[in-house]
Formats: C-alpha cells, sequence, structure tokens
C-alpha cells in the first residue's frame, strides 16, 4: 500500500506548518509570511503534451519548457512504430504534426527519426522515442502521466514494461479499460488511469484504478467528490483558462490538465489556500 500524492502533500504540508509555528515562537526567529500563504493544496499542474503553445507538441523542446514553466507533471501519447518502437505522437498518422505523411504502425523508427514536428511555434523538432523521454525524467520525480493509444496488445504490454523499467515516475493511462487491464498485467506496480471524455467512457470493472482523467464536461462537482471519496485521483483535460482552473480547484480536483502550464503554475501560486483534508488512502494496484 502507498500513500496517494494527494495525501503525501498533505502530510508534507502539515509538517511544515508544525515548523513555522515553531520558528515562530522561538526568541529572535519569525515564520516568512511568504511560504506560510504557500502552505495549501493547490492542484498538480499537467502539461499536456508538454508546452505545446511554446513549443511543437510531444518534442522534447515541449517538454523541457513545461518542466522550465513550473510543470508538476508532463502529460505524452505513446504509438508504436512499425519495427517496435515506442514513440511520442498524439494521432495515429504523422500528417497534421509533422513534414511527413503516413500512419505511425506503417513507418519505422528510422523513418519517424527523420521526420520534424512542425505543428505549433519555434523550430520543428525530431519526434522523440519514448525511451527518450523516460532517461530525460528518471530520477527527477517528475511524474509522466502517459496515454497508451489504441494499439496492439503487444504493444501495450512493451510499453508498460518499458515504463517499468526506466526508473521514471509514470502513471499509464488510457481510454480504452482493456489497453490499462494489459498494461497493469505487464507492469502491475505502475498506476493506472483512465480517460473518460463525453463521447467515450468505458466501464473499468474490477480494475484497480488510481484515479480517473475526466473531459471538463464530465467534471461536475458530485463526479469528483464520488470519484475522490472511492479513493481514486481526479484530473480534468484540458483547461487553459483561469475560470476553469478556478472552478476545478473550488471542485477538489486533483491535477488541471493544460497546454498552458506557465499560466497555469503562476495561477496556482497566487490562488493557493489552506489545504483541504486528503482523499481517503486505498491499496494501490496491488
Amino acid at each position: 500500500m502507498t500513500a496517494s500524492p494527494r495525501a503525501a502533500r498533505a502530510a508534507a504540508l502539515a509538517a511544515l506548518a508544525v515548523l513555522a509555528a515553531g520558528c515562530a515562537s522561538a526568541p529572535g526567529l519569525r515564520a516568512d509570511p511568504v511560504a506560510a500563504q504557500r502552505v495549501c493544496a493547490a492542484p498538480t499542474v499537467i502539461g499536456h503534451r508538454g508546452s505545446p503553445l511554446d513549443a511543437p507538441e510531444n518534442t522534447m523542446a515541449s517538454f523541457e519548457k513545461a518542466l522550465a514553466q513550473g510543470a508538476d507533471w508532463l502529460e505524452t501519447d505513446v504509438q508504436t512504430s512499425r519495427d517496435g518502437v515506442p514513440v511520442l505522437m498524439h494521432d495515429a498518422t504523422v500528417d497534421r504534426t509533422t513534414d511527413g505523411k503516413g500512419a505511425v504502425a506503417d513507418l519505422t523508427a528510422a523513418q519517424l527519426a527523420a521526420l520534424r514536428v512542425t505543428v505549433g511555434p519555434g523550430p520543428a523538432e525530431p519526434v522523440p522515442t519514448l525511451d527518450q523521454l523516460l532517461k530525460r525524467l528518471a530520477g527527477s520525480g517528475v511524474t509522466l502521466l502517459m496515454e497508451i493509444k489504441w494499439q496492439r496488445a503487444e504493444d501495450v504490454a512493451r510499453i508498460a514494461r518499458a515504463a517499468a523499467g526506466s526508473g521514471a515516475r509514470v502513471f499509464l493511462y488510457s481510454f480504452s479499460a482493456e489497453h490499462l487491464r494489459q498494461a497493469h498485467a505487464a507492469a502491475p506496480a505502475l498506476p493506472v488511469v483512465l480517460i473518460q471524455g463525453a463521447s467515450l467512457a468505458d466501464d473499468p470493472g474490477d480494475l484497480p484504478l488510481y484515479g480517473v482523467a475526466l473531459d471538463a464536461t464530465l467534471a461536475t462537482a458530485a463526479r469528483i467528490t464520488a470519484e475522490r471519496s472511492a479513493g481514486r485521483e481526479v484530473y480534468v483535460w484540458t483547461l487553459d483558462d483561469e475560470e476553469s482552473w478556478q472552478l476545478m480547484t473550488d471542485r477538489a480536483a486533483d491535477g488541471l490538465i493544460t497546454d498552458a502550464p506557465g499560466r497555469a503554475r503562476r495561477w496556482a501560486d497566487a490562488a493557493c489556500r489552506p489545504a483541504r483534508p486528503a482523499a481517503p488512502d486505498t491499496v494501490r494496484g496491488d
């Protein structure tokens, strides 16, 4: 059994509050009012495909931008090449995002490596492999929310095993409950998260979910409360304005999946407030 990130944050924040109180009462010491203001339960800021408003989406440049801007987590999408190499690409084809044409599953890793991602601001960037990003994040403490796109069962298992053996902190998520079952069987130690949208919402059945990622239209106060009461974290997508960030924070969402992690980070820091009670802890993925 492991404590949820929200429970861990709550414990850490409580310890900080005790320390601050002790410092305030000690002779010659005063608590830092700015530091005290940051003892809060601001939601996790998750950079959707990195920071795609600042660099081509799902590229190393985009991920580095998101990290530099203060994103807590990164989010990406994984497809598999014809010769079995997991690469970072949202679409099933490379047509929209690169200077090439064709289905990812029909192209070799070498062919994909020769392409450049052109969608988004800044210079065109190479298509990264999953291994590149995992190596960058290994040991960093940054969580990667990794969407397994629609593909063969053997590719799902390959992706899950690669993540599990990387040393990076990875959460597997997918619209497909079946893909999550396959991934969980291959890498049972990794948390799994089910994505649900207005037009696609698989029933997880008895799948041991760590959390759910909800389209904003599904993320009602009642739904978020029900999920958190069941011990699942809730991440909401895709939120790019202050009104949405405030609304989902008020509803106690755990994470904001956003194309604008820099602005979301600044907003979350400014809007920080007293910590909420932690969600009930549960057995995760055992």
